[in-house]
C-alpha cells in the first residue's frame, strides 16, 4: 500500500519570503499551531534578543540605542531565523520549532546560515564575473563593477542587518527577483543572471552588438535585458529557419513569419514557440536542465508580445533586424577657418561691452563664419538665455547637431567637472532642443549619431 502523504496545516503559498518570520507566526497561529501564550513567549525572547544584541552593538557602554537602529537590529534577527525556519522540510515542522526551541537558539542556527548563503553567493558572483558578457550597455557592466553589486561583499552586515542587501544594482533580469531580501535576493539575482550570461555566450559579441545597435542605436544608455532580447531574435530565427546563432532575421523572413503566424491561437503559437525552444537547444547543444527550464519560464512572457505584434502588424518591434553602425551612412562636418586669436579677442570685448540683445545678434552675425567660432562664443559670450535660444534659432539641424556632439546634455561627464562656459552651453542646448517639435528632435539627434566632427 502506498504511503500516504502528511497534509500540512500552514498553506505554504501563504508565507512571505521576505519576511518569513512574521508570515510563519500568523498563519502558524491561524492554523492553531500556535496559541496566544506561544506567541507571547516567542515575542518576549525576540525583545530579549534584541536587548542582547543591542548590547553587543554598544560594545556594553549604555544600554540606550536609537529607535531606527532598533528596529533594523530586531529586522536583522528575524530574518536571520526565518532563513533557518524556510530551510525546513515544511512549514509545520517550523511551526514546531518556534513552539519548542529557543529564540536565541534559532538565531543561531540562522546566523550560521547567513554566512553559509554569504559564501555560496560570493561564489557565483566570481562565477558571473568570468562569463560576463562583452557589451556596451552601461547598467549591465556598473551592476557587475566591484561598485555595483560587488559592494555587497564589502559592506554586508550579516550581524546586525542581515536583511539588507547594500549594493548598487541596476541592471533588470527577465524574470526579476521577487520576495526576498538580504543574502537571499543577492544570491537568487546571481543565480539568475550566470543563467542568462551562459544563454548569451552561445552567441557571439559582435551579433548581439548589431541585434542590440538594431534595437535601439542607444542601447547603451538604455535599461534594457539583454538575455530576452537575444532569445526573442533566437525563436524568431529558429521559426524562420535562419542560422540561430548569427541572430540575423530579414524584412522578408518577417513577412513570411507574419502570414505564417497570423492564423493561429495562443495555444497553438505556444506549441510552435515551444518546437522551436527545442530546436533552438539542440542547435546550440544546450543540455543544462537549469538552463533549459530558465529559457522555457521565458516563453509566456514572450509569446504575448508576439501575438500583440500580429495584431498590430508590427512583429519588426519583436523580431529585430540587426544593424552594423560600420554601414551606417556618415555626415562630415566641415567647421570652416577660424578667425585670428586678436581679432577674436575685440569680438568677445565688444559683445561684453554691448547693452542689447539685438546689437549682440547682429555682432555676431556680422563677425563669425564658422562652426568653431560660434561654438567659442556661446562658451565665452556670456550671452543670456533668450540671447543663446535666438541665436541657435538661426543654425540649421546640422548645427544643431554638432553642437550636442560636442556638448551632450546626456552624458556620464557630470557638470561639476565641467567649466562654467560649458555648464551654461549644455543647459540652454538642452531647453533649446526639449522645445523643438519631437520629429525635428529625432531627425537632430540621428544626424548626432551619423556626424563625423
Amino acid at each position: 500500500m502506498a504511503k500516504l502523504k502528511k497534509r500540512s496545516i500552514i498553506d505554504g503559498n501563504k508565507l512571505s519570503g521576505e519576511f518569513y518570520f512574521n508570515s510563519i507566526l500568523r498563519e502558524a497561529y491561524n492554523g492553531g499551531l500556535l496559541n496566544a501564550y506561544d506567541l507571547e513567549q516567542i515575542q518576549l525572547q525576540c525583545i530579549s534578543l534584541l536587548a542582547d544584541k543591542c548590547g553587543r552593538y554598544n560594545m556594553g557602554a549604555s544600554s540606550s540605542i536609537r529607535v531606527e537602529l532598533a528596529e533594523r537590529i530586531m529586522q536583522s534577527n528575524l530574518y536571520s531565523i526565518g532563513l533557518y525556519l524556510k530551510s525546513l522540510p515544511d512549514p509545520d515542522q517550523a511551526a514546531a520549532e518556534l513552539k519548542t526551541v529557543k529564540i536565541a537558539e534559532l538565531y543561531e542556527r540562522g546566523k550560521k546560515l547567513v554566512h553559509t548563503r554569504f559564501q555560496a553567493a560570493k561564489w557565483i558572483y566570481n562565477m558571473v564575473q568570468k562569463n560576463k558578457l562583452d557589451t556596451l550597455n552601461h547598467s549591465y557592466n556598473s551592476t557587475l563593477s566591484e561598485n555595483g553589486i560587488g559592494i555587497f561583499f564589502k559592506a554586508y552586515n550579516r550581524e546586525y542587518e542581515a536583511h539588507d542587501f547594500p549594493a548598487s544594482i541596476d541592471y533588470q533580469l527577465c524574470h526579476p527577483v521577487d520576495d526576498l531580501a538580504g543574502v537571499e535576493f543577492i544570491q537568487k539575482y546571481l543565480e539568475r543572471l550566470y543563467l542568462e550570461n551562459e544563454f548569451c555566450l552561445n552567441f557571439a559579441a559582435e551579433n548581439i552588438h548589431h541585434l542590440l545597435y538594431g534595437y535601439d542605436k542607444g542601447y547603451a544608455d538604455l535599461l534594457i535585458n539583454i538575455f530576452e532580447h537575444v532569445l526573442t531574435a533566437a525563436l524568431g530565427c529558429a521559426l524562420a529557419n535562419r542560422n540561430i546563432r548569427e541572430l540575423r532575421i530579414t524584412p522578408e523572413d518577417l513577412q513570411s513569419l507574419y502570414i505564417k503566424l497570423l492564423s493561429y491561437d495562443h495555444d497553438t503559437l505556444m506549441s510552435i514557440l515551444q518546437k522551436a525552444m527545442e530546436d533552438m537547444f539542440e542547435e546550440l547543444k544546450i543540455t543544462n536542465l537549469s538552463l533549459q527550464s530558465y529559457v522555457e519560464r521565458s516563453l509566456p512572457k514572450i509569446a504575448p508580445v508576439i501575438e500583440n505584434a500580429l495584431k498590430l502588424n508590427t512583429l519588426n518591434k519583436v523580431f529585430i533586424t540587426p544593424v552594423t553602425p560600420d554601414l551606417e551612412p556618415k555626415i562630415q562636418f566641415e567647421s570652416g577657418v577660424k578667425m585670428e586669436d586678436e581679432e577674436y579677442r575685440k569680438l568677445i570685448e565688444e559683445l561684453l561691452s554691448c547693452r542689447y540683445s539685438s546689437d549682440k545678434l547682429e555682432l555676431i552675425k556680422e563677425k563669425v563664419k564658422s562652426f568653431d567660432d560660434l561654438e567659442d562664443v556661446l562658451l565665452d559670450g556670456q550671452l543670456k538665455e533668450e540671447e543663446f535660444i535666438s541665436l541657435l534659432n538661426t543654425l540649421g539641424d546640422i548645427e544643431i547637431a554638432a553642437m550636442i556632439k560636442r556638448h551632450p546634455f546626456h552624458s556620464p561627464i557630470q557638470a561639476v567637472d565641467l567649466s562654467e562656459g560649458e555648464q551654461v552651453v549644455r543647459l540652454y542646448l538642452e531647453k533649446y532642443v526639449n522645445q523643438l517639435p519631437r520629429e525635428r528632435q529625432e531627425q537632430i539627434f540621428q544626424m548626432v549619431k551619423q556626424l563625423l566632427l
